[in-house]
């Protein structure tokens, strides 16, 4: 037997494995303001957009598209297999509310607290035939051009 074949092959299973997926399953998830308000404004929308595809790339989701309305937003993105949705959508709607209350203290007196989100979501399962049209219809939805919540 030779030796020097046994110590490489030990050493690659030291490493993390990790399997390799050939399929994403592909998700739109919306979900609204606290109590449905309409709060968010442009800069918002503008901010979710920077922050949510951060998020989702820190956790290895694949974000394909966010949009923001006045009190709701959708995201389109793929996860594996072995990832779960409820907790990609957990993960992504605490820290983007987080973040939003950081950066901007308004929300929480036009919310009425620390929570900018409500608990519920709904996710709609996308196939990979529909995916750009989803995301074109994403887009049209809530062109950035689009004038959002007026201030309170």
């Amino acid at each position: 037997m030779n030796d020097s074949l046994a110590a490489r092959v030990s050493e690659a299973l030291h490493r993390r494995w990790e399997p390799v997926y050939r399929s994403r399953l592909h998700y739109v998830v919306t979900w609204s303001t606290r109590r449905h308000k309409s709060a968010l404004k442009e800069r918002h929308a503008r901010r979710l957009g920077e922050i949510i595809p951060r998020l989702c790339e820190e956790r290895g989701f694949a974000c394909i598209e966010v949009a923001a309305g006045q009190d709701h937003v959708h995201v389109l993105f793929g996860l594996r297999p072995s990832q779960s949705v409820a907790t990609a959508v957990r993960e992504i709607k605490s820290r983007a509310g987080l973040e939003l209350l950081s950066d901007f203290p308004e929300l929480r007196v036009w919310l009425g607290g620390n929570l900018v989100w409500d608990d519920r979501y709904s996710v709609e399962t996308v196939s990979a035939a529909r995916l750009e049209r989803v995301r074109e219809r994403l887009k049209s939805l809530h062109d950035r051009t689009e004038p959002l919540a007026q201030a309170s």
